[in-house]
């Protein structure tokens, strides 16, 4: 696993969101929600704290910890430009209970590709309900990544 692939090689659209606070409302759950980008970044560091010993591992969460930061970053980016605000902790978008705590890397891979599938599916169905096209590129691209984080992923738990 040399030459490790942590996101696509394509680049990600440029959204040209135009002011619908309601299609900003349809981003959150990706982005701070039980199953959004800011969850995945903190469990996937968590999950690299504790994997000292196994730098393979280690290396793969950080790396792929790193896209899903991009993804949350872009995600924000079009939710205020949108005109909704980005925020993590405000009501049901976000709680430090949402972040996967296994400790056994067998059992958090295998969560880690549940949860990257679960992903796929919510952003399909985001973007069925999404009108702004530019914002549908976007999350198609983010498809991509999170695809070869699945695959990451199977390879990793068949490597240990």
């Amino acid at each position: 696993m040399d030459a490790i692939r942590f996101a696509s090689e394509l680049p990600y659209p440029k959204t040209e969101p135009e002011q619908s606070v309601s299609q900003s409302k349809l981003l959150m759950p990706c982005y701070a929600g039980a199953g959004g980008e800011l969850n995945a970044v903190l469990t996937y560091c968590f999950q690299s704290f504790i994997s000292p010993s196994a730098q393979e591992l280690k290396r793969a969460l950080e790396g792929v910890a790193k896209v899903e930061m991009i993804h949350m970053k872009l995600l924000g980016e079009a939710i205020y430009a949108l005109g909704g605000y980005p925020v993590m902790g405000a009501r049901t978008y976000y709680n430090g209970n949402m972040v996967n705590y296994t400790l056994d890397p067998h059992k958090f891979l295998r969560q880690n590709i549940a949860a990257e599938e679960a992903t796929i599916v919510n952003y399909e169905r985001t973007i069925l309900n999404l009108s702004n096209e530019s914002v549908k590129l976007l999350l198609e691209r983010m498809i991509l990544d999170e695809e070869l984080h699945i695959k990451l992923f199977k390879e990793l738990l068949e490597n240990l």
